[in-house]
């Protein structure tokens, strides 16, 4: 999360790989623009739960978006 809160211009590999050290279950990361740092993280639910209460005062928006019949994630706007 260190690269991300003073979200520095780092690649998609480097948020990852940050991301993995402290959540090592995260299946994968997903950019939504190149342009910017908004980003999708999958998981189980319970990791993506654990993030999300974790991160919520971190971050300027951070939702989890679970449909049925579709894969979870949290989506990511540091």
């Amino acid at each position: 999360m260190e690269n991300i809160e003073n979200k520095e211009n780092v690649s998609t590999e480097e948020i990852f790989s940050d991301i993995k050290r402290d959540y090592p279950d995260v299946e994968r990361l997903v950019m939504e623009d190149e342009d910017s740092t908004v980003f999708c993280i999958y998981a189980t639910d319970d990791v993506l739960w654990k993030i999300f209460e974790d991160w919520m005062e971190l971050v300027n928006s951070i939702e989890f978006n679970a449909g049925t019949d579709e894969e979870h994630y949290l989506r990511v706007i540091p």
